[in-house]
C-alpha cells in the first residue's frame, strides 16, 4: 500500500497535497481511537468514496510501517482487518456494483454486501460486528452533510456509531484533481457524462458536459461544480430545484475610498440592475475596507451562502489592492504568479515591465481557478482577464473597466445555467401615487402580498420632488408574467379613486420624475 503515499508525495497541486495529509491524518487519528477492527468503511463505488478508499489505504500504511510487524503486514494488505460494506440495490448502475466489487478484490477489502435500507442495514452491521466507527465519503454541499463536522455521532434515532468524515472539505475538483493525478482507477460512467451517481431511474448524464457532436465530456472536465448534481432527480423536477437554488448573489465592493465617500460606489447599483436582468436575486451587498482579513471574511460567508459573489475592486497593481490574495485565503489556497498571466503581461508592456505590472498577475493557485478571457479591440487575449475562483468572481473597481468586461462575466453565468436551467428574468409593475400616505396602502399591499405568495414581491416607496406631483410609488416584481399581471390589477383595483397617477412596466428606477 506504499504505492498510495508515493501517489501522494508526487501530487504537483499542494493545495490538494495539503488535503490528503490533512485526511490521512484523520483517519490515522480514527484508527488510533477505534483500532482497525471496531472501523468501517461505507463503499459505495462512487468517486467521493473512491477517493476515500485511497486515504484509508494511505493511513494504514502508514499504521503498518510505525507497528514492529508492519512488513510482514503490508504483503497482505491490512485493509482485510476493517469491515467495508456496501448497498447491492437491483436500482443501482451495474457498472458502479462491478466497480465495487472489482476493488474490492483489487485491494483486499472485507467487503460485506448490505440489502434494504441504510439504516437497517447499519443496524444489522452494528449488531453482528464489533464497529463503532464508520468512515464516509461525505463531503460539504452533499443533501447529507449539514451540521456535520470531522468527528460527528451518528443522530438521535440511529444506532450509535461515530460518524468520521475525512474529505469533508473537500471539493469536486478536489477529487479529480487527486484520482488524476494519482492514475487511480474510478468507476467508468464518470467518463460517460456522468457526474453524481444514484439509482437508475434518478440519475442522467450531466447536459452541462454535452458536446456538440452529442456525445459528452468527462466528469472532472465539469465546467462549473455548483452543477455537480444536476444529473440527478428527473429533468422535470429539476428544473425547478435548480431555478430556485441558483440565482441568489452577492456583491462586495472593496475599497476604502468608497467608505470614506471620496468616491461615488456607482458599481453596486450598476451590477444589481445587470443581474437582476439576468434572473439573478441579489441577497447582499457589502463595502470592505481594504485589508486582506475582512474581504477574506465577507467571501468567505457570501460564497457559503450565495449562488454567486462578485467582487469589485483591489484587482489592481497597488499595495492597497488586495482582493485576489484575500480571495486565494477565503478558498483555502495561496496567490502565486500564474506563468501564462506573467508571459501575456510582459508581452504587452515589453521593456517598461515593472513589478507592479507583475503583480496582476499573481492568483489564487489550483483547478478551481479559472481565467474569464476578455479580447481585446484587435481581437487579442487581454492580458489582464478576469478571474474566477470556486463561485467568486473578481471585478475591476473602476466602473469604466467593470463595465466594460461585465458581458464576459454574465456570458460565463448564463453558460452555466443554460444547459439545465436557464434563470428567468425579473419583471416588474410599477404604481405612482398621488399620496404620500404610507399607511393608506398598507392594508391593501400587505393583502395582495399574501394572496399571491413567494412568487410575487411587493414594495412602497416614499419618493419626493416629483414633477407629476407623486409621493408614493409602489412596486410589484415577479418572474411569472401571469402572477405579476394578477397582482397588480388586484393591487390596482384596492386603491382610493383618483390616487393612481401613472402604470409602468420593467422600469428600472423608482424616482424616476413624471415629467
Amino acid at each position: 500500500m506504499a504505492d498510495v503515499l508515493e501517489a501522494v508525495a508526487r501530487l504537483t497541486d499542494d493545495r490538494v497535497k495539503a488535503k490528503c495529509k490533512s485526511a490521512i491524518s484523520v483517519v490515522e487519528r480514527a484508527i488510533a481511537l477505534y483500532g482497525l477492527s471496531s472501523l468501517a468503511f461505507s463503499f459505495n463505488g462512487g468517486k467521493d468514496s473512491t477517493v476515500l478508499l485511497h486515504i484509508i489505504r494511505a493511513a494504514v500504511a502508514r499504521h503498518e510501517q510505525a507497528s514492529p510487524s508492519g512488513a510482514a503486514q503490508a504483503k497482505v494488505g491490512g485493509l482485510s482487518d476493517m469491515v467495508t460494506f456496501f448497498f447491492d440495490n437491483p436500482a443501482d448502475f451495474r457498472e458502479v456494483v462491478a466497480f465495487t466489487y472489482a476493488t474490492g478484490a483489487e485491494y483486499n477489502l472485507q467487503l460485506k454486501s448490505l440489502h434494504g435500507g441504510f439504516r437497517q442495514g447499519l443496524e444489522a452491521l452494528l449488531e453482528s460486528t464489533s464497529v463503532k466507527a464508520i468512515l464516509l465519503g461525505t463531503r460539504k454541499g452533499d443533501p447529507n452533510a449539514v451540521d456535520q463536522e470531522t468527528f460527528c455521532p451518528s443522530s438521535a434515532g440511529w444506532p450509535p456509531f461515530m460518524r468520521v468524515n475525512p474529505v469533508l472539505h473537500w471539493t469536486y475538483h478536489d477529487v479529480w484533481t487527486f484520482l488524476r493525478e494519482a492514475g487511480l482507477p474510478y468507476c467508468s460512467l464518470y467518463d460517460q457524462g456522468y457526474t453524481s451517481l444514484g439509482a437508475v431511474s434518478n440519475t442522467h448524464r450531466n447536459s452541462a458536459l454535452l458536446k456538440e457532436d452529442g456525445s459528452y465530456a468527462p466528469a472532472y472536465m465539469l465546467p462549473d461544480t455548483r452543477l455537480e448534481r444536476a444529473g440527478r432527480s428527473d429533468p422535470a423536477r429539476h428544473v425547478t430545484v435548480l431555478s430556485d437554488a441558483c440565482e441568489t448573489a452577492g456583491v462586495i465592493i472593496v475599497g476604502d475610498e468608497i467608505l470614506a465617500a471620496k468616491v461615488e460606489d456607482v458599481n453596486t447599483r450598476f451590477l444589481c440592475k445587470e443581474l437582476r436582468a439576468a434572473g439573478w436575486r441579489v441577497c447582499k451587498v457589502a463595502v470592505v475596507r481594504d485589508d486582506v482579513k475582512a474581504i477574506a471574511a465577507e467571501i468567505k460567508t457570501m460564497s457559503a451562502a450565495f449562488n454567486v459573489v462578485l467582487t469589485a475592486g483591489g484587482v489592481g497593481p497597488t499595495v492597497d489592492d488586495m482582493t485576489l490574495e484575500a480571495l486565494a485565503e477565503a478558498c483555502d489556497t495561496h496567490i502565486s504568479r500564474n506563468p501564462e498571466l506573467e508571459r501575456r503581461i510582459r508581452a504587452y508592456f515589453r521593456s517598461d515591465v515593472t513589478n507592479a505590472h507583475l503583480k496582476m498577475a499573481e492568483i489564487p493557485e489550483g483547478s478551481e481557478t479559472s481565467l474569464i478571457e476578455f479580447r481585446t479591440g484587435s481581437g487579442a487575449l487581454s492580458p489582464f482577464p478576469l478571474v474566477r475562483c470556486r463561485n467568486v468572481y473578481a471585478l475591476p473597481g473602476i466602473p469604466s473597466l467593470l463595465q466594460e468586461k461585465w458581458p464576459e462575466v454574465k456570458a460565463d453565468l448564463r453558460a452555466s445555467h443554460e444547459a439545465s436551467s436557464p434563470l428567468a428574468p425579473f419583471h416588474s409593475v410599477v404604481l405612482r401615487l398621488r399620496t404620500d400616505d404610507e399607511t393608506a396602502i398598507a392594508d391593501p399591499l400587505k393583502a395582495v402580498a399574501q394572496r399571491h405568495g413567494p412568487n410575487v414581491s411587493c414594495g412602497s416607496y416614499p419618493v419626493t420632488g416629483q414633477a407629476d406631483g407623486v409621493g408614493l410609488v409602489l412596486s410589484v416584481e415577479s418572474k411569472d408574467a401571469a402572477a405579476l399581471e394578477a397582482a397588480a390589477k388586484d393591487l390596482e383595483a384596492a386603491l382610493e379613486p383618483g390616487m393612481l397617477s401613472a402604470k409602468l412596466s420593467d422600469s428600472d428606477f423608482l424616482g424616476a420624475n413624471g415629467a
